[in-house]
């Protein structure tokens, strides 16, 4: 078995469903909660979704305090982004986004289980695509009176999570240094979604089951919160995986 860290333990042994149920629970209801919005409004995609998706994301991660996303943000519906860097956003993928959603449709015959019930011909593609769009956002410039900057690695997928939850996963500065220890967005999607096979394979549980807010949870979704919990033992611990 290949070195998978998020849903297995150093053992290789799969973390036990009634672990990952209790990490779950014990995250902030205010995360669930964004996470649960984002996932529901996104079934389908328009500018507007993605306006008010994006600003939900980057404030509710503390993003719109610096960089890219500052000063976004969005309270009673409404959304702030005085210097457009969401629209240049959508400018730059959104087209590309929308198709890919409907694909996206017409081939996972389970949304929330997206990753896992794609054919192989379309699990392929339609991770090269997201990753494609990754690479896309990770180039729209932003110039203000005060500082010049691209979408940091962190923020595009965190867009991508805001937009196609089913598929794509945010991570963070130390998820990217130190959990998956790549820069690819390719292969932190490809170590999900073999992670996750193996992980159902290895319990007969579907992981998306064990997330309170099922059946809106997302595989994506789910294994973000595995992540976060590594990451914050690997601060605890302050060592690195191997």
């Amino acid at each position: 078995m290949q070195s998978f860290r998020i849903l297995f333990n150093e053992n290789r042994d799969p973390i036990s469903p009634r672990c990952i149920e209790r990490i779950i629970w014990a995250f902030p209801i205010s995360y669930r909660e964004v996470v649960e919005q984002i996932i529901e409004e996104s079934e389908s995609l328009a500018p507007e979704v993605f306006r008010r998706n994006v600003a939900r994301i980057m404030q509710s991660f503390k993003m719109t305090r610096a960089g890219f996303f500052r000063g976004v943000k969005y309270k009673d519906g409404i959304v702030t982004d005085q210097t457009g860097v969401i629209n240049l956003c959508w400018e730059r993928i959104g087209t590309e986004l929308q198709n890919l959603k409907e694909k996206i449709k017409k081939e996972a015959r389970n949304r929330n289980r997206a990753l896992v019930t794609l054919s192989s011909s379309s699990e392929k593609y339609i991770l090269e695509e997201v990753s494609r769009l990754f690479r896309k956002l990770r180039e729209v410039p932003v110039k203000t009176s005060e500082v010049r900057s691209q979408v940091s690695p962190v923020g595009a997928s965190k867009v991508l999570f805001a937009t196609i939850p089913e598929i794509a996963l945010p991570v963070d500065r130390t998820e990217w240094r130190y959990v998956f220890k790549t820069g690819e967005y390719k292969d932190v999607l490809s170590t999900m979604v073999s992670e996750i096979k193996e992980w159902e394979k290895k319990t007969g549980k579907r992981l998306e089951t064990l997330d309170p807010s099922y059946p809106k949870a997302t595989l994506p979704g789910v294994y973000n919160v595995m992540a976060m919990s590594v990451r914050d033992m690997l601060k605890t611990a302050g060592t690195t995986l191997s």
